[in-house]
């Protein structure tokens, strides 16, 4: 009779513990689910949030038998998407392409040259469904034309800079335009003007034009939520000088004067190159410039062995706050300091090119690429990249060159501007004291062929039990979104909120990015 009792009193017990969370769970905080940090504990370790890059080495502590490597982004096999074609395009050039979720289309602006003097600028307008067909919808009917409308009207118009601003409550305002203006169609005349637009097509002019004084060539501006301000990069001058400057304005209209942020280097040595200017891309919490670089200037006639002379291509910038930038060579961010140091230069140049002209007198870009400034515009994990080619070089006429312009495509894989790379034999990255917060650790590599492990390290430098490189199931395949599992650990949360270093093991394989996520609920009701 006793025993029973005690038997029921136990199946009561049990049958309330279903129902009771507070009995259900262990009264037992699991292990490492609250930590202590202050700044005595943070030490120099650096707090990450988001995608960490590594483009520079601001989280690299060593690298053994691995190295650096710039990616260069694979031009479309249906290039040239888009060619000058109306009576009234004489060329078609700098351009800026946005993507507009609201009417599921992609939106281009690009500067059209009407006669070979360029006597009369104008801005075109195309859309396309997919990006890679585009049309020119009419948007005057009583011309015909598919060309945008100021008011007041402009003579002159070209090198548009576009951008949707959604952070702007008034919907007249929604599209917003940097451009260059000739007020007088003189080029003595050339400043920037800004302007804004409900639908893109129909533009007013900001009653302060010109805005700023004297630009030449594109203008890029954005809203930069880090700074909260609107920043734009254009042409130094006057006068026209082929150097990138950057300004900074709280409300579109009034503007800072001219910081010259990318200058002449050492790098620029070995080809004589200029910077035409520069698109600034914010991505993953840091900035990426596309700088139109122009090398070897010149009307003369061009020798055999000089054949890059009077040709643009586009190079690689870095920067962590926008403000100050580094040059991207072939292994990655070059500092200021290094680029004023003494070296044979011309390797190094000739490797900078990120994204190349075509073949020499064969392809449709051979002469002179030109970057078409948009914000980072991410497709089936690959980051399209538009820009303008032409067969012939800058001062075609001289040369007897062609010019026809036309608009093309390359595309990179998602985080891909720089990788870390290992060989058949490995190597390691092991990155400087960074402390988390989140669970899971999310890797962007491409190990097909190979592997890559990784081990975490405390402030000691060593191995953290169940952490290990032997603990970690390997990656052997290509992805953009690797999770990091260890055998012991179902997440990682054990090592967030403490100062650690991550190792990574490459063998064959390529390492792009790195992110930490909160993928799960960390919930207790109580504890001991």
């Amino acid at each position: 009779m006793q025993t029973t009792f005690r038997l029921c009193i136990a199946l009561a017990l049990a049958i309330l513990s279903l129902h009771s969370p507070v009995l259900a769970q262990s009264r037992q905080a699991p292990p490492g689910m609250f930590k202590d940090l202050d700044d005595e504990i943070l030490g120099d370790a650096r707090i990450i949030h988001g995608k960490q890059l590594f483009i520079d080495d601001y989280l690299i502590g060593e690298m053994q038998g691995v190295r650096k490597q710039l990616n260069q982004p694979v031009k479309h096999p249906q290039n040239p998407l888009m060619k000058k074609e109306k009576p009234w395009e004489y060329a078609i050039t700098y351009g800026a392409i946005v993507r507009d979720e609201r009417e599921g289309l992609y939106k281009q602006w690009y500067q059209i040259w009407s006669d070979e003097k360029d006597s009369i600028g104008s801005i075109g307008y195309a859309t396309s469904q997919d990006g890679l067909k585009w049309d020119r919808p009419v948007t005057d009917e009583a011309t015909g034309k598919n060309l945008v409308r100021f008011t007041p009207d402009e003579p002159w118009a070209g090198g548009p800079g576009v951008f949707i601003d959604e952070r702007d409550s008034d919907p007249a305002r929604r599209f917003k335009m940097m451009y260059i203006s000739k007020p007088n169609l003189k080029s003595s005349s050339l400043a920037s003007h800004v302007a804004w637009s409900a639908d893109g097509i129909h533009w007013t002019q900001a009653a302060v034009n010109p805005a700023i004084p004297f630009s030449d060539t594109q203008v890029c501006p954005f809203w930069d939520r880090r700074l909260n301000r609107y920043v734009a990069f254009l042409r130094f001058g006057p006068p026209n000088v082929r150097l990138v400057s950057r300004i900074e304005s709280e409300d579109f209209l009034h503007w800072s004067p001219k910081l010259t942020v990318i200058n002449k280097s050492k790098l620029d040595g070995p080809f004589s190159t200029d910077h035409y200017t520069m698109s600034a891309l914010p991505y993953a919490g840091v900035y990426l410039g596309l700088i139109n670089t122009y090398h070897g200037e010149t009307i003369a006639p061009i020798p055999e062995d000089k054949l890059w002379m009077d040709r643009k291509d586009v190079q690689l910038a870095f920067s962590r706050n926008g403000v100050t930038w580094q040059r991207v060579g072939k292994e990655g961010a070059i500092s200021a300091k290094e680029l004023r140091a003494d070296r044979d230069w011309q390797q190094t140049a000739k490797d900078a090119a990120f994204l190349p002209y075509g073949e020499f007198k064969k392809e449709w870009d051979w002469g002179s690429i030109v970057s078409t400034y948009h914000p980072p515009l991410v497709v089936d994990d690959e980051i399209r990249i538009y820009y303008t080619g032409i067969n012939g070089r800058n001062w075609h006429n001289y040369h007897k060159d062609a010019s026809d312009h036309a608009v093309g495509l390359a595309t990179l894989r998602l985080d891909g501007f720089v990788s870390v790379n290992a060989g058949d034999e490995p190597g390691s990255l092991t990155t400087k004291p960074v402390v988390f917060l989140g669970d899971t650790l999310v890797v962007n590599a491409n190990a097909g062929g190979g592997s890559l492990t990784v081990e975490a390290l405390d402030a000691d430098g060593k191995v953290i039990e169940g952490f290990g490189a032997a603990d970690c199931m390997p990656i052997t395949t290509d992805s953009v979104r690797h999770v990091l599992k260890w055998q012991d650990n179902a997440d990682c949360h054990l090592l967030q909120g403490r100062p650690i270093r991550l190792r990574f093991h490459l063998k064959n394989s390529k390492l792009y990015a790195f992110t930490p996520h909160i993928k799960l609920n960390h919930y207790l009701q109580s504890y001991d």
